[in-house]
């Protein structure tokens, strides 16, 4: 077995950039949301966007605030559930559900109202250097 000089140095770099990519991005005291970035790439002829693809968790009791993104945002729902709005509407977000947030829409205000954790797929075609998240009153 041939070893790389540095080679533990890269392990640990590899293990910071990973403990930074999982991100609880809201915590409440019912639950939490996680964020984790699977990949980032720049937009193909692009200086100006990139593409981001995460993996959302959100626990019960968790609510995902009203916000907007600098970009498109598409989920596919991969263990789905319930999700609650504010008034007490139920609505169900089935496994497969797909759906699309256009830059700038408003969109979340919603708990999960299940006793499960319920796990999307995101990507984002979002500006670079802006926050992925802006919080909407």
């Amino acid at each position: 077995m041939t070893h790389t000089r540095g080679f533990p140095a890269m392990i640990r770099a590899a293990a910071a950039i990973a403990l930074f990519a999982i991100t609880p991005i809201f915590a409440f005291a019912e639950g939490v949301i996680t964020r984790t970035e699977l990949s980032r790439a720049d937009v193909p002829g692009s200086d100006t966007h990139e593409v981001i693809v995460a993996r959302l968790e959100i626990e019960p009791g968790a609510t995902v605030p009203r916000h907007t993104h600098h970009g498109d945002e598409h989920l596919v729902v991969i263990i789905g559930g319930t999700m609650q709005t504010g008034d007490g509407k139920q609505i169900p977000f089935p496994d497969g559900m797909a759906a699309h947030f256009p830059q700038g829409e408003p969109h979340g205000g919603l708990t999960n109202a299940g006793d499960t954790v319920m796990v999307a797929i995101t990507t984002h075609v979002v500006e670079k250097g802006k926050p992925l998240n802006v919080l909407v009153e």
